[in-house]
């Protein structure tokens, strides 16, 4: 039950830090931290979906202290927003939070959830879907910032705009669903066809900056896919 009760609260902060906040509400915790009403809107949100997903009435001091927490880490990050890997961190921290609350509640009362639930491996996959779409375009913007790796600009629109986001979306649910199926050589197809497809660009740098993407997106699908693999046998 523990393991289906943590699964259910990564969800809930997956749909609330990555789905449920827009470029303005970003932009203003990142401008005004703590002094930012979207910070506590995106705190109350947090708190809504923990306990929502928690499908338990008497998880709310638990969802409410996983928001709390979420709320300094978040107002932190802010102000620490130059420090080097920043993204990661705030994200360590989150999922730290989270697996100490949802063992601190485990340890003071028993967990109940609803007979209906699916089972722990169909939950699994779900996060793993739920992963590999808006969170590793975020994950890899922010290696490609990290890494201080950008394209130079042409002065012209090469590409249709978030067509790259989309493709990336694409071949990150086709990977997952491959390594879910065991088929790894249809992996090695699909990236055998985007490079056939992709890498015909003249220009050395974008192709290098295509591939560098490419890499991390199948490698993210990838990584996540034989992770749920290993926790099942496990």
């Amino acid at each position: 039950m523990m393991c289906k009760l943590l699964i259910l609260q990564l969800l809930a902060h997956l749909v609330s830090d990555f789905y449920l906040q827009t470029e303005k509400s970003c932009k203003s915790k990142a401008d005004n931290a703590f002094k930012s009403r979207h910070l506590y809107i995106h705190a109350l949100i947090t708190f809504a979906l923990a306990w929502l997903f928690s499908l338990s009435v008497g998880f709310w001091w638990a969802a409410l202290l996983i928001a709390v927490l979420h709320l300094i880490i978040d107002g932190l990050k802010s102000v620490c927003k130059n420090l080097k890997g920043a993204f990661f961190i705030d994200q360590l921290l989150h999922l730290a939070v989270i697996v100490a609350v949802v063992i601190t509640f485990n340890n003071i009362g028993e967990i109940s959830l609803p007979i209906w639930l699916s089972e722990t491996k169909v939950l699994l996959w779900i996060m793993a879907l739920v992963f590999c779409l808006r969170p590793a375009n975020f994950i890899i913007q922010n290696i490609f910032k990290e890494a201080k790796i950008t394209i130079p600009d042409s002065g012209k629109e090469q590409s249709l705009p978030n067509a790259g986001r989309v493709i990336g979306n694409v071949e990150r649910m086709l990977t997952l669903v491959f390594v879910m199926l065991g088929q790894y050589e249809a992996i090695g197809f699909l990236l055998a066809a985007k490079s056939l497809l992709r890498f015909r660009e003249t220009d050395t740098v974008k192709s290098e900056y295509v591939l560098v993407g490419t890499l991390l997106s199948f490698g993210i699908a990838i990584l996540s896919g034989v992770a749920v693999v290993l926790i099942l046998k496990s």
